[in-house]
């Protein structure tokens, strides 16, 4: 049964297959749901047959005791897939997200230079945010890709689970699967100093203790990329304040500003008469003005607008600068660039042929 329902999304080029009890199988397409056609509604006893098909005894126990497992799948000649299972009103259902063959450059993703010029700092700390399903993985994929044809590092993965497959180039690549090969985060962090790593990835930044031990990794000299469910810069940056007490906030300010070097947000959007989608990218540096106001307790709220105002040497943007240029190059329709956007007044003004100032009056009453 999980054969025929992988090889129907694969096939239609879908990105998601959702499988529940009482339904019909639902593929996403471009961003939509969409039911797969000439397949019935699943009955429970469909769910379990399912259960046998992707876990083997370790994983059965585990999901049995937690009723949450993550996990990848392969088939040959079909592809690769990261499976989430879980219960819901007492019943199995999967959500599985297809893992693309290919690991696309950062050109043809249409991602920004200056992440080329960053990838090669020898420590610090980048991050890759954006909503779920937004394309994080498949950015970090082809970052990684990038320094495994270009520069020569041991680079350590640490993956919950392992979704792109990598072969070494001029770099040498580990990649450790949680709890395959290690049984958590923690667990794995505290060895992999050891393991003599130019460039550590860590699959999510969850927790406090997570990050504690990227910021440890960073001071000590190691590059750590890592992804964070926010949607933009500033938020990324109480996010992880949030972590922590408020006593110690501050050090974790100080320890942002000295280690952050880079926070690119991604969203993506569909594309004009619905061929596909396109990411509207955020670009942060860690520019003497964003250390400043990573430092000071409100100073979150002026990042967006020190963002549009830096130079452009550094290559910073706004999600707004973004949008607003994916609007003008004719790849968005209006109706999603005007949704997308913060500032929908900059929109309607670029759609008249009305151009506004480079800060607009919503970011200066927002930091006056």
């Amino acid at each position: 049964m999980i054969e025929q329902l992988l090889k129907e999304l694969t096939e239609k080029k879908g990105s998601d297959l959702h499988v529940k009890v009482g339904s019909r199988p639902m593929i996403r397409i471009d961003g939509e749901l969409q039911p797969i056609n000439g397949v019935e509604v699943i009955l429970p006893k469909d769910m379990e047959i399912m259960e046998r098909e992707l876990l083997d005894e370790r994983k059965r126990e585990k999901f049995r005791k937690n009723k949450n497992i993550d996990f990848s799948y392969a088939i040959p000649a079909l592809g690769r897939y990261r499976i989430n299972m879980f219960m819901q009103r007492g019943t199995i259902a999967v959500a599985i997200r297809r893992i693309l063959q290919n690991i696309q450059s950062l050109e043809k993703l249409g991602l920004p230079d200056v992440l080329k010029e960053v990838i090669k700092e020898k420590r610090g700390l980048i991050l890759i945010t954006g909503a779920a399903g937004n394309g994080k993985s498949t950015t970090v994929a082809a970052m990684i890709e990038y320094i495994n044809e270009n520069l020569t590092r041991n680079i350590i993965t640490l993956e919950d689970p392992i979704e792109y497959l990598f072969k070494d180039k001029k770099s040498l690549i580990s990649q450790r699967e949680i709890p395959s090969d290690i049984e958590n985060y923690n667990q794995a962090l505290k060895y992999i100093i050891r393991q003599d790593p130019d460039i550590i990835y860590i699959g999510e930044l969850r927790d406090k203790e997570t990050l504690e031990a990227a910021f440890k990794a960073a001071e000590t000299g190691h590059l750590v990329i890592s992804t964070v469910h926010t949607v933009n810069a500033s938020q990324t940056i109480t996010r992880i304040l949030d972590y922590f007490p408020k006593e110690l906030q501050q050090r974790i300010r100080n320890q942002l500003s000295s280690n952050l070097l880079m926070v690119t947000s991604q969203r993506l959007l569909p594309k004009k008469q619905g061929k596909g989608r396109v990411a509207a990218i955020e670009v942060m540096r860690t520019t003497p003005t964003i250390k400043d106001l990573i430092l000071t307790v409100d100073g979150y709220k002026k990042i967006p607008e020190a963002m549009k105002l830096g130079k452009k040497e550094d290559g910073m943007k706004t999600f707004d600068q973004s949008i607003e240029k994916l609007y003008t190059n004719g790849e968005i329709e209006y109706e999603t660039a005007l949704s997308a956007a913060t500032v929908k007044k900059d929109i309607q003004l670029l759609k008249r042929g009305i151009n506004h100032a480079s800060a607009s009056d919503y970011y200066k009453e927002m930091i006056e």
